[in-house]
């Protein structure tokens, strides 16, 4: 399809058609900043995630609009986050030079990789 999301500094993710200027719809997303988005669909189901300032990514049903799970875990700005492709995890990067891996059904921290890295950033 010809959509497309956007994270905001002003705490929400919008969701848009390519030749409209308004979005189809907008999530309140975040207590803070939103940093980064990623879809992917897991089963038959689409989902986002989301990284924020606010320390937290966030797991989206993208058909509901609803939040279904919050990782906590990051003890600063969560600046990437990314489904892969073909397993099931969930990776997210932070300032706080870690980069976690979650399980991407039960969304357990699986593990933390931290080699002094700084900041990550994607």
């Amino acid at each position: 399809t010809n959509t497309f999301a956007s994270a905001s500094l002003d705490r929400t993710i919008k969701i848009w058609n390519i030749g409209s200027p308004d979005p189809n719809f907008t999530l309140d997303a975040h207590q803070k900043g939103v940093n980064c988005v990623d879809y992917f669909t897991g089963g038959d189901k689409p989902y986002l995630i989301t990284g924020s300032d606010d320390h937290t990514a966030k797991v989206w049903d993208y058909q509901t609009k609803s939040c279904v799970q919050t990782l906590d875990g990051h003890t600063h700005n969560v600046s990437a986050v990314c489904f892969h492709p073909e397993l099931p995890i969930i990776l997210t990067g932070s300032e706080d030079g870690t980069v976690r891996i979650w399980h991407a059904t039960t969304y357990r921290l699986e593990n933390t990789l931290n080699y002094s890295l700084e900041r990550v950033w994607a």
